[in-house]
């Protein structure tokens, strides 16, 4: 269980494929964009690496990473593909040509296909969500 004070629900676009390491980490980087950026600037999107362990010694860590596994090894999950990821925050640190670097990343506890399109604001008092592409969703989902 993820401990609520280190949590995180990001929806974003995958930057790079996918890379399996070892058959049992699943590697790739997420944008997603700033809402409410001020007008001219920049810096409108932020960028980071995402990793999910998908085995342990005894198989797969559960049904959501067999089921990536699956998806990454089928190229279905690939550049382009928006998620949801629920994780936490991890600092990486090492030494590099006797510096000390460091940088955040975000460790994978679900990841799950993020519906696209707009909502239908119909006549009645709820919005429903539009009607997903059969692109952005593969059939064994």
């Amino acid at each position: 269980m993820i401990d609520p004070k280190n949590l995180i629900n990001i929806t974003g676009g995958v930057v790079t494929d996918p890379e399996l390491v070892n058959d049992k980490i699943a590697k790739f980087r997420l944008a997603v964009d700033y809402a409410g950026q001020e007008k001219g600037s920049e810096n409108t999107s932020g960028y980071f690496d995402v990793v999910y362990y998908l085995k342990n010694q005894s198989g797969f860590v559960g049904n959501n990473a067999s089921f990536i596994h699956g998806q990454i090894s089928q190229s279905n999950l690939k550049k382009g593909t928006k998620l949801t990821i629920v994780g936490r925050l991890v600092q990486e640190r090492w030494k590099q040509e006797d510096q000390n670097r460091s940088k955040i990343v975000i460790v994978a506890e679900h990841i799950s296909y993020a519906a696209s399109g707009t909502y239908n604001k119909s006549a009645s008092s709820t919005a429903e969500p539009a009607t997903v592409g059969a692109a952005s969703v593969p059939d064994s989902f």
